[in-house]
């Protein structure tokens, strides 16, 4: 019998969700998508032949559900945990979904929530927190982490023992130095080259990668341990 399953958000990782639970459903029936819960939608309305179930605020009504995050962009990352915590869901609430044709090794550790997409390679040793978006064709190296709320955008490549911190944002086709590591809420601008570490709140760019400028820390709070 299929799960049910509750999307958060309509923005455009919606298609990246879609995706992959139509390929897991084709192999083995697992989960039946039961709607949105988003605030930007109103109740009742559709967005790809699926109901707008209501704002996020009402997740507790569908007790029983599993949940997965489709919020996430390079303007929305820093507020993600604030987001996600006030629908009252606990993290075993989130589910954590797996495209067939990713590659997940089996000494890698995932955390709940996390959505792995077509063309992923996750390396032996990695650990991925929770509610990470993997966008199609990033590579995560061997032993590196990435930290709860991070989202990676297509084509990145995460070098084997990097530390990316809580609530970053990596932009497509990125590459970051073996043994870097990554400031919570720091924004890696597309196409850049990392090769020395970034503090907290760092926007880099270009190759090799500097900093453009760097957030005011009081709006990290949501990123930090005591945030979670």
């Amino acid at each position: 019998m299929s799960l049910p399953l509750v999307i958060l958000g309509t923005g455009g990782s919606v298609h990246d969700v879609l995706d992959i639970v139509e390929a897991v459903n084709q192999r083995t029936p697992t989960w039946e998508v039961v709607g949105y819960l988003d605030d930007a939608r109103p109740a009742g309305s559709r967005h790809l032949d699926l109901e707008v179930l209501g704002p996020l605020h009402v997740a507790e009504r569908f007790y029983g559900h599993a949940f997965v995050n489709a919020i996430g962009s390079d303007s929305t990352f820093r507020r993600l945990p604030e987001i996600l915590q006030s629908t009252g869901l606990a993290p075993d609430e989130f589910t954590t979904l797996i495209h067939p044709a990713a590659s997940v090794s089996s000494r890698a550790q995932l955390g709940r929530g996390v959505t792995v997409n077509y063309g992923v390679s996750v390396g032996g040793g990695a650990k991925i927190g929770n509610n990470v978006i993997l966008c199609p064709g990033c590579i995560v190296g061997h032993d590196a982490t990435i930290e709860d709320y991070s989202i990676l955008a297509p084509r990145t490549v995460i070098s084997g023992h990097v530390h990316v911190g809580r609530g970053c944002y990596i932009g497509a086709r990125a590459v970051i130095r073996q043994r870097i590591r990554i400031g919570a809420g720091s924004l890696v601008g597309m196409g850049a080259v990392v090769i020395r570490e970034t503090d907290a709140g760092s926007i880099v760019v270009g190759n090799p990668a500097r900093p453009l400028l760097r957030v005011n820390p009081l709006s990290l709070t949501s990123l930090s341990e005591t945030g979670k």
